[in-house]
């Protein structure tokens, strides 16, 4: 189960809840209309979507009035991996790229990608280097590719300077 959203509050009278997304946006909603709980034994049907002010609001079905949706809050909603959207050739979902190997063109491991943070309209690798330390990759051609899921690594780029410093 793949984690998308959280329920943060209601809107309205009518059982909607906004929600803190964590997907590529109206892409996602308009290919995934069931949701889950994360050990999938609740199911949550999105009868209907829209986004609003950075977050996207929900009308789930069974959730019809304010009281209803307000047991929702602080819930956390998860998507199947197989109903997620099919991307384009180059482009994975964050959760493919969390734990693969980063390795130089040496084949030298240097770390292993621990997250992927959004700053500033710019992806960047967070990179888990030994001895606890981190640094940042900005995620583009120049720096990270190709990717390969089956050997779980990518090659990184990086320019003098960038994490010599911190291995």
């Amino acid at each position: 189960m793949i984690y998308v959203l959280k329920i943060v509050n209601t809107h309205g009278v009518r059982g909607e809840v906004k929600a803190l997304h964590y997907t590529d946006g109206e892409e996602f909603f308009e290919n995934v209309n069931t949701l889950y709980s994360k050990d999938g034994k609740k199911a949550y049907v999105i009868q209907n979507w829209r986004f609003h002010k950075g977050a996207v609001l929900l009308k789930l079905e069974g959730v019809d009035d304010m009281d209803a949706a307000e047991l929702l809050r602080g819930v956390e909603l998860y998507a199947r991996e197989e109903d997620l959207p099919e991307l384009p050739d180059g482009r994975y979902y964050y959760f493919q790229l969390i734990g693969l190997n980063a390795v130089l063109e040496n084949g030298e491991v240097i770390g292993r990608v621990a997250d992927v943070v959004e700053s500033a309209g710019r992806e960047l690798l967070e990179i888990a280097l030994p001895g606890g330390k981190k640094c940042l990759i900005p995620k583009c051609d120049a720096f990270v590719g190709p990717v390969d899921l089956e050997k779980k690594q990518v090659l990184i780029t990086p320019i003098e300077g960038l994490i010599d410093d911190e291995i």
